[in-house]
């Protein structure tokens, strides 16, 4: 699955940038006038009363749907950006012409098997921000004491502000047939705010890009301006990461409040709740050494569920106390495939601009 992600931790410099494809238009929805789709009504448009929105050209039945359209595309257009309604926003653009109406809102998939999962439980896959932690004073209090641990944890509040980029190239091992396949994932962050996540399927090429205010989808195919839905999806994916989470202490809207304490493995830890940009998450601090072996947050494999990363095989890179390796459990399910290891980590190095 293309959402299998280890941005929680580490973000990893691409080593070969796709090259920008003309976008192909489609009609989308089997010509169906969208307005009256979310009404219940399947009414064929006209190809002279069109408007495209991103990769999508929509057709109207009438001037006046065509203008409510334009007035409140929101309400009208595909939701997800395209994403498969049951896999999300991230996930690979869905069929637009597979498509189920849920709430007055459009949702496209990738296959029959998904418009059925996301059919027999739709709440289970709307995607939106997290709740916002709350607590008393002194959690809050405690909340700002974890985070100054964890950046000792982490190197240092001096070591980590001094981030400017942070690089790694990431090997998922995923088992098929009693074997298990090899593929590249590469990620870089550029603080503050920038975002790149690629794979390399073993013969073709993707990439998401996020930069203030844009999200940008990259194939050998085409380079594709996504909608707002995945630009949000991609921020709080960059801010499940810790080391990003630590840089963002002191940004507007940043929340943090302590939330009991417990164990992971035979480490006795307090749980830090934070949130920003619309992710919550919570980490496991180390009370020892405020070392972060694990975090928690709500996070889709198909539907929502709980997600647990716990991160070991720490290794110092430039001043900063980082995990090579990941194990990963959702509903408190081990998963086993993909299995992650990262090959190399590296900070400050050389970016080229032309990534984002």
């Amino acid at each position: 699955m293309k959402k299998i992600l280890i941005a929680a931790i580490t973000l990893c410099c691409l080593s070969v940038t796709a090259p920008a494809q003309k976008l192909e238009i489609v009609t989308v929805l089997k010509g169906n006038d969208p307005v009256e789709l979310v009404e219940g009504r399947e009414v064929s448009g006209q190809q002279s009363l069109s408007v495209v929105r991103g990769k999508y050209r929509y057709l109207f039945a009438s001037e006046a749907n065509k203008k409510s359209f334009e007035k409140s595309p929101d309400e009208y257009q595909i939701q997800l950006g395209g994403g498969c309604g049951r896999m999300g926003s991230l996930s690979g653009a869905g069929n637009p012409d597979r498509y189920y109406v849920f709430n007055r809102k459009i949702y496209i998939f990738a296959s029959e098997q998904c418009r059925n999962g996301f059919k027999a439980a739709p709440d289970n896959h709307l995607e939106g921000p997290d709740a916002i932690p709350t607590g008393t004073v002194a959690d809050k209090k405690r909340g700002q004491e974890l985070i100054n641990l964890a950046l000792k944890g982490m190197g240092g509040a001096k070591a980590v502000d001094a981030v400017t980029t942070y690089q790694a190239n990431i090997i998922l091992g995923y088992q098929q047939a009693g074997k298990v396949t090899e593929y590249k994932q590469t990620q870089t962050i550029a603080f503050p705010g920038r975002f790149r996540n690629e794979y390399d399927w073993g013969g073709s090429l993707d990439a998401t890009v996020l930069v203030p205010g844009k999200v940008t989808s990259i194939s050998s195919k085409e380079t594709w301006v996504r909608e707002e839905p995945v630009r949000a999806a991609m921020e709080r994916e960059l801010y499940r990461n810790p080391l990003a989470i630590l840089k963002a202490r002191r940004e507007p809207g940043f929340v943090a409040y302590a939330s009991g304490s417990g164990t992971v493995g035979q480490s006795q830890v307090e749980f830090l709740k934070v949130a920003y940009k619309g992710a919550t998450t919570t980490l496991a601090v180390e009370s020892s050494s405020g070392r972060i072996p694990q975090v928690a947050y709500r996070d889709r494999k198909g539907a929502f569920g709980d997600l647990v990363r716990t991160f070991m095989d720490f290794k110092t890179v430039d001043g900063l106390t980082l995990p090579y390796r990941m194990e990963e459990s959702f509903n408190g399910k081990a998963v086993t495939s993909p299995s992650v290891r990262v090959e190399s980590v590296a900070i400050n190095g050389k970016v080229d601009p032309k990534l984002f």
